[in-house]
């Protein structure tokens, strides 16, 4: 019977033992108190820049802009039905701003024969912002 107690007491400090994984619990590696630094937030002195290349189209968006396709409308007055994200790649298109106001002027660049949205800014909305410190170059 002392034998029997003796390997159930073995067996349950072993598994106690491997249990902690080398000083390690569940939720990854021991890692001493210390707090990790996060970048500063840009303050109101911090300089946007927004470069968008020398094809990017420029004008406003269409009223039958959706969930999936952006009706863009050049400044030239052409007409443009844009996905908002690849039927290839499946990779959604970037939008810096927001897309509810159809007066609001519009930067965007496109792929896939100009049938996929990269990215898109709006203007408009980026000025109000940041009046003192975007400057758009086109």
């Amino acid at each position: 019977m002392r034998k029997i107690v003796y390997i159930f007491t073995v067996l349950i400090c072993g598994m106690s033992i491997g249990a902690c994984h080398n000083g390690r619990t569940s939720d990854g590696p021991h890692q001493p108190n210390t707090q990790i630094k996060k970048p500063d937030a840009p303050s109101r002195d911090t300089l946007l820049v927004i470069t968008m290349p020398e094809d990017a189209l420029w004008g406003h968006l269409g009223e039958r802009t959706g969930m999936s396709v952006l009706e863009f409308i050049t400044d030239k007055g052409d007409t443009l039905y844009i996905n908002k994200e690849s039927e290839i790649t499946g990779k959604p298109g970037i939008i810096y701003g927001s897309i509810r106001n159809y007066t609001d002027r519009f930067c965007l660049t496109t792929t896939d024969g100009g049938e996929t949205l990269v990215k898109a800014v709006n203007v408009t909305e980026m000025q109000e912002l940041w009046t003192e410190n975007v400057r758009m170059e086109e």
